[in-house]
């Protein structure tokens, strides 16, 4: 209510001002003007271009002070919870991108800058110390698959694990997904980048991504889905059964074998027979 009526006290103001200067200006070169125009032309000009001027003055205050509510944040605050450093990379040459669970708890930290994976246990502390697992001690980059010291990635962005422990990597500047487990590092998935980016679905090798993707592992599906940003798009891809099976111990229940077996039996009208 202040802010309403002092805008209008403001808008009074400028009124009179333009009126003011408005008719000082016409008492000044009405003699002038005598000769070659009429009072009402000149009593019409003015008004004119003060309603103008009045209107444009107006607008521009409504303009600020919609963009000042706009602006305003609306936040809700919760208390009772504590912000704490439990592992600071800075002090060993690791920057962390992204973080993920292994089955026994360890934690698996990607550095996306230095192209490097770290395994470190579960109770974080200051004092923490990093194992690596794949990558390259000095930062180097690359594309390499074999032995996990030897390999190599060009500054991943991503990272999932399935139930059997293998980690599956989003290599987005090599636009592949590579596979780590204990007998090395391989590519699952695209890798040609020579080819260039873009969408291709298929047979992994002739598979394309965009540059920018990360990778989800979906357990009740056994596959690992492809969230490409680059293309807009979410891709699937099947994995093998003994990556999913250590879910469910010694094999899939009944209902996921059903799906698994029956269902492209099925799809592809093949006769399925049972014994008693």
């Amino acid at each position: 209510m202040a802010f309403q009526m002092g805008r209008n006290v403001l808008v009074l103001l400028f009124t009179i001002l333009l009126l003011f200067g408005g008719v000082c200006s016409v008492s000044a070169g009405v003699y002038s003007l005598s000769a070659t125009s009429s009072p009402t032309r000149i009593l019409n000009g003015f008004f004119s271009n003060a309603f103008s001027m009045l209107m444009k003055w107006i607008l521009s205050l409504k303009a600020t002070t919609k963009t000042a509510i706009s602006g305003r944040p609306m936040m809700k605050f919760e208390s009772g919870y504590t912000v704490e450093t439990v592992f600071d990379g800075s002090k060993l040459g690791i920057e962390p991108h992204s973080v993920e669970v292994l089955p026994n708890g360890d934690l698996l930290i990607l550095d996306s800058s230095n192209s490097n994976l770290y395994k470190i246990s579960s109770s974080l502390s200051l004092y923490s110390r990093p194992k690596l697992i794949t990558g390259s001690a000095d930062g180097y980059s690359g594309y390499v698959d074999g032995k996990l010291r030897e390999a190599r990635m060009n500054h991943p962005k991503g990272l999932t694990v399935d139930d059997g422990g293998n980690v599956y990597i989003a290599d987005t500047d090599n636009m592949s997904i590579r596979k780590i487990s204990d007998t090395g590092v391989t590519t699952i998935a695209g890798g040609k980048w020579s080819r260039g980016n873009g969408h291709l679905d298929g047979p992994s090798g002739d598979a394309k991504f965009s540059n920018d993707f990360d990778v989800v592992y979906i357990g009740s599906s056994c596959s690992l889905l492809v969230i490409d940003r680059g293309n807009k798009a979410i891709r699937e891809i099947q994995l093998h059964f003994d990556d999913c099976a250590h879910q469910y111990g010694s094999g899939f229940p009944l209902g996921k074998i059903y799906e698994i077996v029956l269902f492209p039996l099925v799809r592809s009208k093949v006769p399925f027979y049972t014994t008693d």
